[in-house]
C-alpha cells in the first residue's frame, strides 16, 4: 500500500509539473502581446509630436529673424517687383539668332583663312630661301639649355603675354606658331615650302581676331603634317612624353578632308599572319579606326577559310563609329587569333554584299563607300569579283595594305587599289603604319578637289581640350601656393615623416614618397587650397557653366573647311593642301544663353545631328580627372531621364520624339515629366518641364531649353533703370546699395566684360561690376548691350564695311565692352532689395522686436542669394569671432557663391510648393570625416512674388548656417526632457525621452539623410546604412518614396588579375613569351634612352617607359592643345585605382628604403597603386528616395507616422517607431525603439551596374537612334579615272639598318651582363 501511494505521490508530481508546462506554454503568447504592448506603451509617440512642433518653431523663427527674411520680401513687393510670363518659343529664338550670329563670324574666319591659304599656294618662291616661322617646340630656351643645342635645335626667343581669352596662357597676338609632329620631317622639301606660303596667314589671322575678338584658336593643318596656329604659343609638353599630336588625326580635319563613309576592313589572320606581320597588321587596323567619327560607319572581318565579324555583336551590319564601338572593335582587336589558309573570295563577296545592302537599303553614310583589305599577300587578283560587285560604277573604293617586304606579292594588291579608285601601299615597320594608313585620306578628297569650288564648312561633335599648359622644370619654382598653406603642408609631412608606420609604406621609388597616410593628409591640404581659389581658378580654366569639368579641361567644337590646291600641272592630280579651322568653346556659346533668363531650374542644351549633346547640365565628361571614353558621344536620350522610365534604356515615345524634333532641326515645343539627380546624384527631383528648340542655322546643331512648369512660366522683373538712377541726385550713389554686409556675384556670368584687351588683370565679376558702375557715373556713358550682330555681307562696298565696323585705335579697344543691361539693372534693384545686413543694427535686437527666444543655436551667418546671381552675407559676431577666425575651412559663402545654380537654391525653389514657410536643411554628405568644429548646418527658404495662387514666381532665397556642433546640442536638449517639463531633471520616465537607451532619435531630411542624431559620426550619411530595415518600413509606410535613378555615363572599374611569375615554368611555350617580351622590352628600353623611338612606334616606346606597354592596344594622343577630340580610350583603360588589399601590404618584417629627411616645402608626392584597374563605360541604376510630406497629415495638420517591426528577432519582440514631421522644415523626426536586438538590413545609395546578358549587351550596341545624314557628300568625279596617282611602298632605309645594328648590339650586352 505504501508502494502504490509513492507511486501515486510520483505520478502526480509529474502530472503536476506538466500541467504547469502546459499551462506557461498556453499563457507565452499573452505575456509576449503583454510584452509588445509594454514596448508600444513606452513609445512616446505623444512626445515625439511636441519636440518636433517646438524644434519646428524655434528653429524657424529663430532663422527667418537672422536671415531677415520678411524685410527683405518686403523690400521686393515695396520695390514694385512685378511678374512677367515667359515665353520659351520667343525666348529660344532669340538666344538661337544670337548663337548663330557668332557661328557665322567663325565660318567667314575660316573662309578667309582658306582663301589666302589657296592663293598662298599658288606663289613661286625660290628653295633656296630661308624660311621664317617660328617652331612651337623651340621658343625660350630654358636658361639649363647648352648654347650648343640652342642653335643646332633653332631656338627662337619671342614675347609671350598671359592672356585671360585664351585661359591665361601666353601668346603673342603678331604671329602665329607652327608645330611638326614627331614623325613628320620638318626640313623635307614639301614640308619646308608649306611652311613658306603658309606664313602668309598670319595677316589673315590677326585680321580675323581684330574683326571677331571672340575668336579662339585659328589653325590650318596641312597634308604635309604640320599644323600653323595663331596665336603663337608654346608647345609645352612633360619632357619624358613623346610629341604625338598629328593634326591629320584630328576630328576637324578628317571631317573636313572627305565625305561620310561606310567601311569594310578585312584583315587577314590566316596561319603566315603571325608574329611582327600581325602586330603590324593590328596597328594598321587601329590607326585606320583613329581616322573615323561618329559620321561614318564601320565593321571588322576577320578571314582566314571563313570569314566572320571581329565582334560577334556586330553580326552582318555596320555600326556607327562612335568612341564606344571603336572601343569594342580595340578590344576584340587584342584576341585574334591566326590560323589556317585565306579565302579572298568569301572575305570580298561578303564585303561587297554588305556595302550593297546598306547603299540600296538607305541605310549607313549614304555617300562613300570603302574595303580595307590588310594582308600579307593574295594569291590572285580577283578580277571577277571586281567586275561583278564594283564595276562600272565603281561604287566602292578599296585600299589595300601588304604587310612584309615580299616584293613579288605587291602586284595583285596594287592592282585590285588601282583598278578600284583606291590606294596601295607595302608597310614594313611599325613606325611607318601612320603616315601609311595617313595616305587614304586624299584619295577620298579626290572628287571634292577636283570640283574646286564646293568647300563645304563641318562642325565637329563636343571634344574636351587642355586648357591648362604642363609646367616645365623652370615654371616649377614660380608655382607657389599660399604662404600659409605652403606651411601647413610642410608641418604636416614633418610630423608624418616622425610618426611613419612601415607598413603604411606601400611601395618606395627612387625620390618619390609613397606614404599613404602622407598621402591622404596632402590630399586634404590641396583640397582646401583648391576651394579657397575655386572662382579664379573657374575663370581661369575656362569652365563658365561646363558641367562635369575638371580642373584642365574645357568642352569645344570646332568648324573647319578644307584648302584646295589650284594649280594646274601636265599630270592629272587633286591634292589636298590642308585644313582650315577655329575652336569655339561651348562657354561662348553658353554666354549667348544666359541662365538668369532661363531662372533657376531652367537649362539649356544643345544637340548635334547625330543626337548628340554638345553640352548639357547633366553631361559629365571626367571621371576622377580622366576624359570618360565615350565622353563625346553621350546621347540626348541619356541625359533626360523620363518619370516613366522603370527598365534600363526604355525609350519613352516623348523623349524620342522630342530628340526626332531636335536631329532634324525643327521648331519644337513640348512637355514632360523627368527625373532630375542632384548633388553627385545622392538627391532626387520629379517635376514636370516644358522644353523649346530651334535650329542655329548654318549648323548642324539644334539649341534647346527647358523650364520648370510652375514657377518656370513666369520671371520676377524688377530694374532699377541705371541713367535715370544718376540723374537722381536723391539717390545717392549707385554703390550706396552694396553698401551692407559681404557680397560677390556669380563668377560664371557675363555683368560686364572688356571685348579686346585681353592682356589686363584677370578681375573678378565684383571688380568688374565696381568699375563700370563708376564709369556709368561718368559723362557719355552709353550701355553697349548688344552681344551679336550678323557679320558683315560679302556684297558691302568699302564706305558700308566701314560703317559697320569703324576703325578704332588703341584707346578705343581698350575701352571697347559689353555690359548685360537686364542683368545689371536687376542686379541694382536686387541690391536695393537685399541691402539690408547693417552691422549697426544688431541681429540680436531683430530676434526681440520679434518676440523670439533669444537662445541662438549656433548661428554663424545670415545670407540671401537673388536671380540676379548677387550672393550676400553678415556673419554673427558672437559665432564667428570665436570660429571663423581660426577656421582651416574657406568662408562657406566664398565657396557656394552661384547664387541659383547653389543646390541649396534650387531645393528651396522646388519646395516652396509644398510648404510655403518651410526652410529646406542640409549638411554635408562627408560631414562624418570632418572636424566636427568645422561642419554647418545649412537652412534656406525661397522667396516668390506672387500674384495669385497660380502666378509666382521666385525672387531669392535667404539662409542661415548654424554649427552643426550646436544644432545636434539644440536637438539633444529638447528631445532629452519631456515635454511637459522645464527640465530632463523631471519625474517624467527617462524611458520615453531620446537620453534612454532604449530610444534612438534621428532629425531625417527630406531625401533621408540624417542632419542630427546621438552619434555624431551618423551626420551626414543616409539612414538606411544604419537602419535600413526601419527606412524600409518607411517606404512602405509611404513616408518616403523610392524612385529609381539610371545613370548611362556611369564607369566601372575591372580589377585586372596579376599572374604569378611562376608561371613561365608552365610550358616551354611560356618560357619563350616571356623570352620574347624581354627581347622586345630591351629593343623599346634603348629606343627611349637614345631618342631613337621617333623613328619606331613613339605610342610603344613611351608605353614601354611607362610601364604600360601593350603591343595590341590603341596609340595614344599626346594631350597638348587638341584641335579636336584626343583618343583617351587608351590611357583611360590603363587608369589605375587604388583597392585596398592587404596582400599587397608590407608587413612589419618587410624592409624599406629611408624616406629623405629634406623633403622642400612642395614635395611631390605620388602613390604606387596596387591593383591596376580597367575603367569601362557601363550602365549604373540607383534607387534615391522623397519624403511624402502630404501622407504624414490628416485633416490638415501633421501626426505621428505609427510603425512596428514585429517578430523580427527569434525572442518574438519587435521594434516600434514613431515618424512626426517637423513644422516649416523639410525634415522628419524619427524615434526607434532599440531594446529589441533586430538584424537590420543596409540599405544604401550606391549605384550598382545593371547587368545585361550578351543579348542585350548586343542590342544596346545595335541600337541606331533616328539621325540626319550631313548635308554635304561628294563622292564622285567624271574625271577623276585620269589621276594615276594610285600607291608606293615603305622601304627599309639606311637609318633603320643603323637602328636595327644598334639594337641587337644592346640586346647582345644586356644578355652578356645577365
Amino acid at each position: 500500500m505504501r508502494h502504490k501511494v509513492k507511486w501515486w505521490c510520483s505520478l502526480s508530481l509529474v502530472q503536476h509539473r506538466t500541467t504547469v508546462v502546459f499551462i506557461l506554454f498556453s499563457l507565452f503568447p499573452t505575456l509576449l502581446g503583454v510584452y509588445t504592448q509594454e514596448h508600444d506603451f513606452n513609445m512616446p509617440h505623444q512626445e515625439v509630436e511636441l519636440w518636433a512642433r517646438k524644434i519646428g518653431n524655434h528653429i524657424f523663427h529663430l532663422s527667418n529673424a537672422f536671415a531677415l527674411y520678411n524685410d527683405i520680401k518686403d523690400n521686393f513687393r515695396t520695390g514694385e517687383a512685378t511678374l512677367q510670363e515667359n515665353d520659351g518659343l520667343q525666348l529660344v529664338k532669340e538666344m538661337t539668332s544670337d548663337v548663330t550670329n557668332m557661328m557665322k563670324f567663325k565660318v567667314d574666319a575660316v573662309n578667309r583663312i582658306m582663301n589666302v591659304a589657296e592663293e598662298a599656294s599658288l606663289d613661286k618662291y625660290k628653295q633656296e630661301e630661308p624660311v621664317d616661322y617660328y617652331n612651337a617646340k623651340r621658343l625660350n630656351p630654358s636658361p639649363d639649355i647648352p648654347q650648343e643645342a640652342i642653335d643646332d635645335k633653332n631656338y627662337r626667343n619671342l614675347s609671350l603675354l598671359s592672356n585671360i581669352h585664351f585661359d591665361g596662357i601666353p601668346i603673342n597676338e603678331s604671329v602665329s606658331s607652327v608645330h611638326v609632329p614627331t614623325n613628320v620631317y620638318a626640313k623635307a622639301p614639301d614640308v619646308i615650302n608649306a611652311i613658306r606660303w603658309s606664313g602668309r596667314l598670319d595677316r589673315t589671322f590677326k585680321s580675323n581676331y581684330e574683326l571677331d575678338p571672340t575668336l579662339s584658336w585659328q589653325y590650318f593643318g596641312s597634308s604635309t603634317g604640320f599644323l600653323r596656329q595663331y596665336p603663337a604659343s608654346e608647345w609645352v609638353m612633360d619632357e619624358k612624353d613623346p610629341d604625338l599630336y598629328d593634326a591629320r588625326l584630328r576630328s576637324w580635319y578628317i571631317q573636313a578632308a572627305s565625305s561620310p563613309k561606310d567601311m569594310v576592313i578585312l584583315l587577314d589572320v590566316s596561319g603566315s599572319m603571325t608574329g611582327l606581320r600581325k602586330e603590324i597588321a593590328i596597328h594598321v587596323v587601329l590607326n585606320i579606326l583613329e581616322t573615323l567619327n561618329e559620321n561614318d560607319f564601320v565593321n571588322i572581318f576577320n578571314f582566314s577559310t571563313e570569314t566572320t565579324e571581329l565582334v560577334s555583336c556586330f553580326n552582318d551590319s555596320l555600326v556607327q563609329a562612335n568612341m564606344e564601338n571603336i572601343g569594342e572593335f580595340k578590344k576584340a582587336l587584342k584576341t585574334i587569333e591566326t590560323k589556317e589558309i585565306a579565302n579572298f573570295s568569301k572575305a570580298l563577296i561578303k564585303a561587297f554584299e554588305l556595302l550593297q545592302r546598306y547603299n540600296k537599303s538607305g541605310q549607313g553614310s549614304q555617300c562613300n563607300q570603302a574595303i580595307m583589305l590588310v594582308t600579307d599577300g593574295a594569291p590572285d587578283n580577283y578580277e571577277k569579283i571586281f567586275s561583278t560587285y564594283n564595276w562600272p560604277h565603281f561604287q566602292v573604293r578599296v585600299f589595300t595594305y601588304l604587310i612584309g617586304r615580299e616584293e613579288k606579292k605587291k602586284r595583285d594588291l596594287s592592282w585590285m587599289a588601282c583598278a578600284n579608285k583606291g590606294y596601295f601601299v607595302q608597310v614594313t615597320t611599325l613606325a611607318e603604319v601612320r603616315e601609311q594608313v595617313l595616305r587614304y585620306i586624299p584619295v577620298m578628297a579626290r572628287p571634292m578637289v577636283m570640283y574646286q569650288e564646293d568647300h563645304h564648312h563641318i562642325w565637329t561633335g563636343v571634344y574636351a581640350d587642355v586648357a591648362r599648359q604642363r609646367l616645365r622644370k623652370r615654371d616649377i619654382q614660380n608655382f607657389t601656393l599660399q604662404p600659409e598653406v605652403r606651411e601647413k603642408i610642410k608641418h604636416e609631412i614633418e610630423f608624418m615623416l616622425k610618426r611613419r608606420v612601415k607598413r603604411d609604406v606601400l611601395v618606395l621609388i627612387p625620390n618619390r614618397i609613397h606614404d599613404y597616410d602622407l598621402w591622404k593628409h596632402h590630399r586634404r591640404l590641396l583640397r582646401e587650397q583648391e576651394k579657397l581659389e575655386k572662382w579664379y581658378e573657374d575663370i581661369r580654366m575656362g569652365r563658365r557653366g561646363a558641367p562635369g569639368l575638371k580642373e584642365g579641361y574645357r568642352l569645344m567644337t570646332s568648324v573647319a573647311v578644307p584648302v584646295f590646291d589650284r594649280k594646274k600641272t601636265s599630270m592629272k592630280t587633286a591634292n589636298l593642301l590642308g585644313v582650315a579651322g577655329t575652336d569655339v568653346p561651348i562657354r561662348e556659346i553658353e554666354k549667348l544663353v544666359p541662365p538668369y533668363k532661363l531662372g533657376v531650374n531652367g537649362y539649356s542644351f544643345m544637340v548635334n545631328s547625330n543626337g548628340y549633346v554638345i553640352y548639357h547640365p547633366d553631361l559629365r565628361p571626367v571621371f576622377q580627372d580622366i576624359l570618360k571614353p565615350n565622353y563625346n558621344s553621350v546621347d540626348f536620350a541619356e541625359v533626360e531621364l523620363t518619370d516613366y522610365e522603370n527598365e534600363a534604356r526604355a525609350n519613352d515615345s516623348e523623349l524620342l520624339e522630342l530628340r526626332k524634333d531636335l536631329v532634324e532641326q525643327n521648331a519644337a515645343e513640348r512637355m514632360m515629366s523627368v527625373k532630375i539627380h542632384l548633388d553627385d546624384m545622392k538627391r532626387v527631383v520629379q517635376r514636370k518641364q516644358k522644353y523649346f528648340a530651334q535650329k542655329i542655322s548654318g549648323t548642324p546643331f539644334s539649341l534647346g531649353i527647358a523650364m520648370p512648369e510652375g514657377y518656370g512660366k513666369y520671371k520676377v522683373h524688377g530694374q532699377i533703370e541705371l541713367t535715370r538712377e544718376i540723374q537722381d541726385h536723391r539717390a545717392g550713389d549707385v554703390m550706396n546699395h552694396f553698401s551692407t554686409g559681404n557680397w560677390t556675384l556669380h563668377p560664371d556670368w557675363v555683368y560686364c566684360e572688356y571685348k579686346y584687351d585681353q592682356h589686363q588683370e584677370d578681375q573678378s565679376p565684383e571688380a568688374l561690376i565696381n568699375e563700370f558702375l563708376s564709369r556709368a557715373q561718368k559723362p557719355n556713358w552709353k550701355w553697349r548691350s548688344t552681344r551679336t550682330r550678323p557679320p558683315p555681307d560679302p556684297i558691302m562696298n568699302q564706305a558700308q564695311h566701314k560703317r559697320w565696323k569703324p576703325s578704332m585705335g588703341s584707346d578705343e579697344r581698350r575701352d571697347n565692352y559689353y555690359c548685360d543691361k537686364d542683368l545689371v539693372q536687376s542686379l541694382l534693384f536686387d541690391a536695393r532689395a537685399t541691402n539690408v545686413y547693417s552691422r549697426k543694427v544688431k541681429i540680436e535686437d531683430k530676434i526681440k522686436d520679434r518676440n523670439t527666444s533669444s537662445q541662438n543655436f549656433g548661428i554663424t551667418t545670415a545670407f540671401v542669394a537673388t536671380r540676379s546671381g548677387l550672393t550676400r552675407w553678415i556673419d554673427n559676431p558672437s559665432e564667428s569671432s570665436s570660429s571663423n577666425g581660426n577656421s582651416k575651412e574657406p568662408h562657406f559663402m566664398k565657396v557656394h557663391n552661384r547664387a541659383i545654380d547653389e543646390v541649396w537654391y534650387k531645393r528651396a525653389v522646388d519646395y516652396y510648393k509644398e510648404d510655403q514657410d518651410a526652410y529646406v536643411y542640409s549638411v554635408p554628405f562627408d560631414a562624418a570625416t570632418r572636424d566636427p568644429d568645422e561642419v554647418l548646418v545649412t537652412a534656406t527658404r525661397a522667396i516668390f512674388v506672387e500674384e495669385n495662387d497660380y502666378r509666382m514666381a521666385p525672387a531669392a532665397v535667404v539662409g542661415v548656417t548654424i554649427k552643426h556642433r550646436k544644432f545636434v546640442d539644440f536637438f539633444k536638449n529638447e528631445t532629452y526632457k519631456c515635454p511637459s517639463y522645464p527640465s530632463r531633471n523631471s519625474s517624467c520616465k527617462k524611458a520615453k525621452t531620446c537620453e534612454s537607451k532604449s530610444l534612438n532619435c534621428y532629425l531625417l531630411d527630406d531625401n533621408g539623410f540624417i542632419i542630427a542624431s546621438e552619434n555624431e559620426d551618423d551626420t551626414g550619411k543616409f539612414f538606411g546604412t544604419l537602419e535600413g530595415t526601419i527606412m524600409e518600413s518607411l517606404v512602405q509606410s509611404e513616408v518616403y518614396k523610392k524612385i529609381q535613378i539610371f545613370d548611362y555615363q556611369a564607369v566601372c572599374l575591372d580589377t585586372q588579375e596579376k599572374n604569378s611569375m611562376a608561371s613561365i615554368l608552365t610550358t616551354p611555350i611560356q618560357t619563350l613569351k616571356w623570352f620574347a617580351s624581354w627581347v622586345m622590352g630591351n629593343v623599346f628600353w634603348v629606343l627611349v634612352k637614345t631618342q631613337l623611338y621617333t623613328l619606331w612606334d613613339p605610342n610603344e616606346a613611351w608605353a614601354y617607359a611607362q610601364g604600360q606597354w601593350d603591343p595590341n592596344a590603341a596609340p595614344t594622343d599626346e594631350v597638348t592643345y587638341s584641335k579636336g577630340p584626343i583618343n583617351y580610350q587608351s590611357a583611360f583603360g590603363e587608369y589605375q585605382e587604388m583597392l585596398p588589399d592587404e596582400a599587397g601590404i608590407p608587413t612589419e618584417d618587410t624592409k624599406h628604403p629611408e624616406l629623405p629627411d629634406d623633403i622642400g616645402d612642395f614635395p611631390s608626392l605620388e602613390l604606387a597603386y596596387i591593383n591596376k584597374t580597367h575603367p569601362r563605360p557601363c550602365d549604373k541604376t540607383v534607387y534615391l528616395y522623397k519624403l511624402q510630406s502630404k501622407k504624414l497629415k490628416q485633416d490638415g495638420l501633421y501626426k505621428p507616422v505609427k510603425g512596428k517591426l514585429s517578430n523580427c528577432h527569434t525572442n518574438g519582440c519587435g521594434r516600434p517607431f514613431s515618424v512626426q514631421k517637423v513644422i516649416s522644415t523639410n525634415l522628419i523626426l524619427v524615434a526607434v525603439n532599440s531594446l529589441c536586438p533586430c538584424e537590420s538590413r543596409k540599405v544604401d545609395i550606391e549605384p550598382v551596374e545593371v547587368e545585361h546578358n550578351e543579348t542585350t549587351s548586343c542590342n544596346r550596341l545595335l541600337m541606331q537612334h533616328y539621325r540626319k545624314r550631313p548635308q554635304s557628300c561628294v563622292n564622285y568625279h567624271p574625271d577623276e579615272h585620269e589621276i594615276k596617282l594610285c600607291g608606293g611602298a615603305g622601304s627599309l632605309g639606311p637609318s633603320s639598318v643603323a637602328l636595327l645594328t644598334l639594337l641587337l648590339a644592346h640586346i647582345y650586352n644586356s644578355m652578356m651582363q645577365s
